[in-house]
């Protein structure tokens, strides 16, 4: 039996192997606070029940996500106490990949683009010397500003954004065009990164007057030399629990309460059933618990524009909850409802 995190989003360090019990950790690398990604792979265990052992609490409701390409992925639904998890592999399972919720490979957004007919072009070089990829759409003179990924292992939200792109970019009205960088710290998603709490200061926190991160100050010229009247930036939250089990609204800006109250009133009723639910009552306000804004984020950075009507973070949780269990087309279609929603809130101020 082999165990390794050899592959794009890879991430474990192996304390020890005994008979059929492992001992895992998250690998933390530069991170400056404890956080919870892991994804690892399993060759050669085929037949065998294994218990593998994380060092705290990492797993979510509904046992590791799984995967056998890195494409498709599903909850195993196996028992867990968040800590630990037994597998029970079948003999055809040579290599299964398990990890804390469904990766997104940046393999998926390049297939996803051609399939659109998106022109994939580079938005710079990381500091490791990856070409970071972006898009743009349309050639109106107002800007729609989206990102993904300004922490690296916030994958739902990176399925939100495809399922924004996928509705928007066909009905984008003629005055209008898209920006997206799907993967902000792209070093971070190809290696398998926390991203989140990286020292010195994560990509989030990078949005100044001299960012260190060469994706920040691409972002940032791309923003100061474009109309940007609407900024979304997707996120992943917190690991588990209470709000986090939501998609939620990150409301920074006091003077805009009456827009985010707007477009969270929309939003809900745009949401299928279909759909990962959102329900405006778990948006967080500005100046409250976390959301105290005072770091340099990219929402912030938006703010700044005169030309910005409406920018904000939007969260979607991991897992979800037994009502309303996370799924790739459940977030996808909640990415649709709010494509919808944009252009919806579009209609609405234009008039």
């Amino acid at each position: 039996m082999r165990i390794h995190c050899n592959f794009t989003g890879g991430n474990i360090i192996v304390k020890n192997i005994s008979k059929n019990v492992v001992d895992l950790e998250c690998d933390l690398r530069d991170n400056y606070e404890d956080w919870f990604y892991w994804a690892f792979c399993v060759e050669g265990a085929n037949g065998k029940t294994i218990t593998f052992n994380l060092n705290k609490n990492c797993i979510g409701y509904f046992g590791p996500a799984k995967s056998y390409d890195l494409e498709n992925f599903e909850w195993t639904n196996v028992e867990t106490d968040n800590h630990s998890f037994t597998y029970t592999f079948k003999e055809n399972e040579d290599k299964v990949y398990f990890s804390h919720s469904f990766l997104y490979h940046p393999k998926r957004f390049l297939e996803f683009s051609k399939s659109q007919n998106f022109e994939v072009k580079t938005l710079c070089e990381s500091k490791k010397g990856r070409k970071v990829p972006y898009i743009s759409v349309g050639s109106g003179e107002k800007t729609i500003f989206l990102t993904s990924r300004n922490h690296a292992c916030e994958s739902t939200g990176t399925y939100v954004l495809e399922g924004v792109l996928r509705k928007l970019s066909s009905l984008l009205p003629q005055e209008y065009k898209i920006i997206c960088v799907p993967f902000v710290d792209y070093d971070g998603v190809v290696d398998g990164d926390q991203g989140k709490c990286r020292s010195p200061h994560d990509h989030n926190r990078d949005y100044t007057d001299s960012p260190i991160y060469p994706e920040v100050r691409a972002i940032e010229n791309l923003i100061d030399s474009n109309f940007v009247v609407y900024g979304f930036d997707f996120h992943s939250p917190w690991h588990l629990y209470e709000r986090n089990d939501t998609a939620f609204i990150v409301q920074k800006d006091v003077k805009k309460l009456e827009e985010y109250t707007c477009f969270g009133k929309m939003l809900e009723k745009n949401n299928r059933e279909c759909s990962f639910r959102y329900h405006q009552k778990n948006d967080i306000a500005p100046n409250c618990e976390w959301n105290l804004g005072k770091a340099a984020t990219i929402g912030k950075y938006f703010d700044k524009k005169e030309s910005c009507r409406l920018a904000f973070t939007l969260e979607t949780a991991y897992f979800g909850t037994k009502e309303n269990v996370a799924s790739v087309e459940k977030f996808l279609n909640l990415g649709e409802d709010f494509a919808t929603t944009i252009l919806e809130y579009i209609k609405t101020v234009d008039c």
